[in-house]
């Protein structure tokens, strides 16, 4: 039967299992908190004993929401606001047994396992994006960006103060959070949409919030309440400077022994200057867009596309969600290594737009194909973003976007233009869609030399071929309390690139439906989930590539344990112009909070796979699985383990194509809240690596840090003291950052 014919007993199944909404959260969005000014500083000790507090706002209207339907919580939560010229106030009493409080001191954005308490802020009030600020009970910080969807950018960071304390009757926090760190509307008075969230990890996790969740709701933005009583406060121009000063030593393993480098070490500074609370520039001279800690390791054995490693540069954060889109055509990682960069943010009421320029030193190229990506490192580049969003009612929203980057020692160049946007419409439906246009001009040189072909009997060389191209996605969604079903299309020709994004295939237009059930028992089953989703993918010129259908059923059990268990079945793959009928994938995970102090989780899998690396490809047995641990040996210490295997064979498992196995391994000890150390290793058994890298981290703010440390790359064949005394060290560097914010 052709995929084809399956979406409408598809669709008609998933409308028979369709559940009404039982709340009205029309209900939750008339919610208002009326907040007063305080004349004098409230001070941030974790006791919320000032005289202040004893006029402040407060409400301890709080339901859970998950697992129970906005039932009573198991504890009682108050949550305290006011605000003086230059702070927002927030004060939580979270009531709990002392006993039973998970609670750990570790570095900020560490803690979403303990207790934690936050206010949720969408100071627009657009529900297009908000911002997450909390603590745990130690108050050690935690933040994130909501884009409007699902998606938290948990890479986001602000200032604010916070500190944390324990009682004999649970928890509390204070926040001060400066009205600098927001971006707010340019007016006398405010009226901000808000929420507050409680992080109850238990033998099953409670997720409680102010008031309760519609949880039939998709948009959960749209449900916050009404922040009033904020007047008066503005952002005038205001300077702010980051210098940062790096240096490193490096040594090299050549002709059997190690060769030192020159010592190395330069300065860089930033500045930036905020019109106003909506309006800010930044540009940064010599940037240090250096990463403190080394990516995962990744195994690409067996594909044929690039891998992609998040951004964590702070530079990138501000702006972040402006950029990022369904199609990824902005991956600021394509700015590799900038000279300098500079950009302006405008966050207005309806209007958002942002403007970023880097003149980047090395720049890499990630050339899409249809089948393959290929890679290549370039010389000077010079790329420009430009960001328009236009915010409508009830998350929706309407973009455009356009990227431009020049190669400055060479002719080739990339640009992208299109539109975005998002449309809700009730609280059930909702249709988002993305155009993009490409304009590629190759270089002419020998960075990328390739036999293969592509679109209009184009060479992947760089031959200084000029090209367009263009790529969409559309997508609906239904969603209610009980089940989601959602259509997807996407295509992209074989000439669509996007230098300053990341593109690694193209040549394709795909079909695919996802209908998928909640469940939420009172029981020893919390949560259930039960769904599929189907795919028809063809290249553009109508070349089946690929059906498949994946089921999937997961479980949340006592202890915090998630089954996820996953079956796949393509009946149809077409690879190097050969067919494979009889590939399948299945997959069980498992994870755990054993107690409040051990976390374990496993996988296994099972697959009939491709084999892709041959030049004929033919079907391979392909075994995974791997292990994780997490042991919170005392508040300060932190011991993490995780371990992934790979094994493909024939189909007769007669021979084997290959095996082997990653390992990380990693020690935490966080002194307070600044100061901690970290030793990591990581090792590969595909290539024989183990990379060793100790650091000294001290960090009393999102932005000001010193660190020091090192990393070493040392050549072994296996993972033992033997192997590490004899192994040969192949790369070693010492390091060193400081830098220091001035606001």
């Amino acid at each position: 039967m052709q995929i084809k014919q399956w979406i409408p007993a598809l669709l008609g199944i998933g409308i028979l299992g369709a559940g009404a909404p039982k709340v009205n959260s029309d209900d939750l969005k008339a919610r208002e908190l009326f907040i007063t000014k305080v004349d004098q500083p409230i001070v941030i000790d974790g006791e919320l004993n000032d005289a202040a507090w004893a006029s402040a706002t407060a409400t301890d209207h709080f339901l859970e929401f998950q697992p129970g339907d906005n039932v009573q919580p198991p504890y009682r939560t108050e949550v305290k606001l006011t605000y003086d010229n230059d702070y927002l106030y927030v004060g939580f009493i979270a009531e709990s047994k002392p006993e039973e409080i998970r609670a750990s001191v570790q570095k900020r954005d560490r803690v979403w396992d303990d207790d934690f308490i936050s206010i949720i802020i969408d100071t627009y009030g657009d529900a297009n994006s908000a911002v997450m600020i909390g603590a745990n009970p130690f108050g050690i910080q935690l933040d994130a960006l909501n884009k409007g969807d699902d998606d938290e950018d948990e890479d986001f960071d602000i200032i604010f103060d916070s500190k944390g304390k324990i009682t004999d009757s649970g928890y509390q926090v204070e926040m001060a959070i400066p009205f600098t760190s927001l971006s707010f509307p340019k007016r006398y008075v405010q009226e901000w949409k808000v929420t507050f969230f409680r992080n109850l990890p238990r033998n099953n996790r409670h997720q409680i919030v102010w008031g309760g969740l519609d949880r039939s709701n998709q948009c959960w933005l749209c449900q916050m309440g009404t922040l009033k009583g904020i007047e008066g406060i503005t952002q005038k121009g205001r300077v702010e400077f980051l210098p940062t000063v790096v240096g490193s030593q490096s040594s090299e393993m050549i002709d059997g022994s190690m060769v030192d480098s020159d010592p190395f070490g330069e300065g860089s500074l930033g500045i930036k200057y905020s019109f106003s609370s909506d309006r800010n520039a930044e540009v940064t001279i010599n940037p240090d867009f250096s990463q403190v800690e080394a990516d995962e390791e990744q195994v690409d054995v067996n594909t044929t596309f690039a891998l992609f490693f998040p951004e964590k540069r702070p530079f990138f954060n501000e702006g972040a969600d402006l950029f990022d889109t369904e199609i990824n055509v902005v991956y600021t990682r394509s700015i590799n290594n900038p000279i300098t960069a500079g950009r302006i943010i405008n966050r207005g009421q309806n209007h958002s737009w942002s403007i970023l320029s880097a003149l980047d030193e090395d720049s890499p190229y990630i050339v899409p194909g249809e089948e393959r990506s290929y890679s290549a490192m370039g010389g000077r580049s010079l790329s420009n973003i430009v960001r328009y969003k236009r915010s409508l009612e009830n998350a929706s929203f309407f973009g455009v976007l356009a990227t431009n980057r020049k190669m400055l020692d060479n002719n080739g160049s990339g640009t992208v233009v299109g539109v975005d946007g998002r449309y809700r419409h009730n609280d059930m439906y909702q249709l988002e869609f993305q155009t993009l246009l490409s304009q590629t001009q190759e270089p002419h040189d020998s960075l990328l030399v390739s036999g293969n072909r592509f679109g209009d009997d184009h060479s992947f060389t760089f031959d200084g071929e000029s090209f367009q191209g263009n790529a969409v996605r559309l997508s609906g969604s239904r969603r209610t309390e009980s089940w989601n079903l959602e259509y997807e299309y996407n295509h992209s020709t074989p000439t669509f690139r996007a230098e300053n994004g990341f593109i690694t295939g193209n040549n394709r237009q795909q079909h695919e439906v996802k209908s998928f059930w909640f469940g939420f028992p009172d029981g020893f089953i919390s949560k259930y989930v039960a769904g599929f989703m189907v795919s028809n993918t063809q290249n553009m010129d109508g070349v089946q590539k690929e059906r498949f259908l994946v089921s999937f059923f997961n479980l949340d059990l006592p202890r915090q344990t998630g089954v996820n268990l996953m079956y796949g079945k393509r009946f149809q793959y077409r690879f190097k112009d050969t067919e494979l009928n009889g590939l399948y994938d299945l997959r069980l995970q498992v994870n755990s909070q054993i107690n409040k102090r051990v976390r374990l989780g496993f996988s296994i899998s099972q697959h009939n796979a491709p084999v892709r690396f041959l030049s004929v490809p033919e079907e391979g047995k392909f075994f995974t699985h791997g292990l994780w641990s997490r042991f919170q040996a005392s508040d300060k210490l932190n011991l993490g383990f995780s371990y992934n295997y790979q094994k493909m064979t024939t189909m007769n498992q007669s021979e084997e194509y290959f095996s082997g196995y990653t390992s990380v391994g990693r020690i935490n000890y966080q002194f307070n809240e600044s100061l901690g150390i970290k030793v990591l290793g990581q090792y590969n058994d595909f290539s024989n690596s183990f990379i060793f890298q100790p650091l000294l981290t001290y960090q009393p703010s999102p932005f000001t840090i010193f660190y020091i440390g090192s990393s070493q790359n040392q050549e072994v064949n296996t993972i033992s003291v033997d192997a590490f005394r004899d192994g040969r060290l192949n790369t070693r560097q010492y390091f060193m950052k400081f830098q220091y914010l001035f606001n």
